[in-house]
């Protein structure tokens, strides 16, 4: 006869921090080889996204979620699965952040909405002729950093990262979607259309309603 365990409701503190853990793979045994691209998809899978901050104490904080988990491995993989087979793409997911090129559609949204940081916001809405004027210069040059652009305005005065005036375009243009990023080995953010750096297949997904 099949025994009747009682219910209970609620979690202790330790078996809620449990659950939570196996949740994000730390429960996961590690890889007996070498890590690769399937490891890396399968702890985006649980993680979602791999935020990208240009604090660096040990590593930059988007190398730590994989070592964490499977342990040492090339962080050449991280690089090359997202900016030469092109498997991952970078926005503003929670921050800004690697995330896999299947959700794209998903952030058309925000893209759509504009709903972006006030610096930016302000140079759209006071300098429009400027920011088309950085988006046709990528468009004609390819990859292009804030300090390379011919005119890059002046830097923004007082507490905070001091964008020029190059850099809030750029950025409106990559919050909006009209362009796309890429890393250089230095972690040096450069700007290009999204046709240049995202796969076809991704671009051509269809967009979700609201």
């Amino acid at each position: 006869m099949a025994r009747l365990v009682p219910s209970r409701e609620g979690l202790s503190a330790s078996e809620a921090r449990r659950i939570v853990l196996a949740a994000q793979g730390f429960a996961d045994p590690p890889p007996s080889g070498r890590v690769d691209r399937r490891h890396l998809h399968r702890v985006l899978g649980r993680v979602g996204a791999f935020q990208l901050d240009s604090v660096n104490v040990l590593v930059r904080s988007h190398y730590l979620p994989m070592y964490s988990r499977m342990g040492p491995y090339e962080r050449s993989l991280l690089d090359t699965t997202a900016y030469r087979h092109r498997e991952l793409f970078e926005y503003w997911g929670h921050e800004a952040s690697l995330l896999p090129v299947g959700v794209h559609s998903l952030f058309r949204w925000r893209m759509a909405e504009g709903n972006a940081w006030g610096g930016m916001v302000r140079v759209a809405r006071e300098h429009p002729q400027y920011v088309d004027a950085v988006l046709q210069e990528v468009t004609d040059r390819g990859p292009t950093a804030a300090g390379e652009l011919s005119d890059p305005g002046p830097k923004r005065e007082g507490w905070g990262w001091g964008w020029s005036l190059g850099k809030r375009a750029l950025e409106w243009l990559f919050w909006t979607g009209r362009l796309a990023a890429l890393r250089r080995p230095n972690f040096q953010r450069v700007y290009d259309l999204p046709e240049r750096v995202l796969p076809a297949d991704v671009l051509a997904a269809p967009t979700p309603t609201d």
